[in-house]
């Protein structure tokens, strides 16, 4: 600030304000709104979840990435909401809350995701992993069909990635579909399903000056702009979703969320009433009813298919 800036708020008998100020005073205000939300969150969040644990992982979040504070408030509401629903942590591993310009975006990570197929309780493990150009690696498909990776991880010449696998085990001992998944199809769902992602390619084009000079800037990148094989492996295990016991969580997520990871949120008021749903989605099961989850996609076993049964049956 020049001296005459100064002397000009002086003679206008302003003070400056700080920018730690100024987010103080922002931070105030969404920690007053989440506690005005507190009951709508307690009825959302999943009976394993603490309401207060949640709102702390929810402003830790907000207080991590200053532009979530200028989002609006019914943006912010809905992703904390969606998080609060499916019981993941916002601004963790499990899951992300981003903003685009000024509108906060839910959006669930491939360990989130994971998270939400133990819940089933007949998952047993997940793998999720890239095979690079110069790993060892087998995968046939048919009678006496096998899969097998063999990273030499001390090696530092592995070469690119050139494909993203998933797959579960099952209690009782069988083994999901393998879900593989190369550049060239992720990059095919990004193109096709992700709305973000398509909105920063438009501003770039729409100002590549402003783009060469703050390349940066959220309003030209979305999560596959800085994220890319985050969102590669996240596709893999998404479509892995579909092939394991689903817990009433996944299945919610499943109903909100594209094939790109991008979830279509209701809207809320300002006491954290649903005012907009989808018409194809259901609203969430209550906390206390018992699960009901749909029909288990079959697994892999020594013996072939078994039968389909649901989850908490045959266990």
């Amino acid at each position: 600030m020049t001296l005459k800036d100064r002397v000009a708020q002086r003679a206008g008998g302003r003070r400056p304000q700080s920018k730690e100020i100024a987010k103080k005073a922002k931070v105030s205000s969404v920690r007053q709104l989440f506690q005005q939300m507190k009951p709508q969150f307690d009825m959302a969040l999943p009976q394993h979840v603490s309401v207060d644990r949640f709102l702390r992982m929810a402003l830790t979040c907000v207080q991590k990435n200053d532009k979530l504070l200028d989002c609006t408030p019914e943006s912010l509401l809905a992703a904390m909401l969606e998080s609060a629903r499916l019981g993941l942590e916002p601004g963790t591993k499990q899951a992300a809350v981003v903003p685009y310009g000024d509108k906060a975006t839910f959006i669930a990570q491939w360990q989130g995701l994971v998270e939400l197929m133990y819940r089933s309780g007949r998952v047993t493990s997940v793998v999720a992993e890239f095979i690079h150009e110069n790993d060892a690696w087998q995968y046939r498909i048919g009678d006496g069909g096998t899969f097998w990776h063999e990273p030499d991880v001390l090696s530092t010449e592995r070469g690119p990635i050139v494909l993203a696998y998933a797959y579960a085990e099952i209690k009782g001992g069988g083994r999901s579909k393998i879900i593989t998944l190369n550049r060239a199809q992720a990059e095919e769902i990004r193109d096709q399903y992700s709305k973000a992602y398509a909105l920063a390619e438009r501003h770039r084009r729409e100002d590549p000056e402003g783009f060469a000079r703050t390349p940066d800037k959220g309003w030209f990148n979305s999560t596959w702009h800085t994220e890319f094989d985050a969102m590669w492996r996240k596709s893999a295990v998404r479509r892995l979703a579909d092939w394991v016991p689903q817990s009433p969580e996944l299945v919610e997520l499943l109903q909100r969320e594209n094939e790109a990871g991008e979830s279509e949120l209701p809207e809320v008021d300002w006491e954290g009433e649903v005012i907009a749903e989808t018409e194809e989605h259901e609203s969430p099961p209550a906390r206390d009813q018992p699960d009901t989850s749909p029909d288990e996609p079959p697994v892999e076993g020594p013996d072939g298919w078994p039968e389909v049964v649901k989850p908490g049956e045959g266990s």
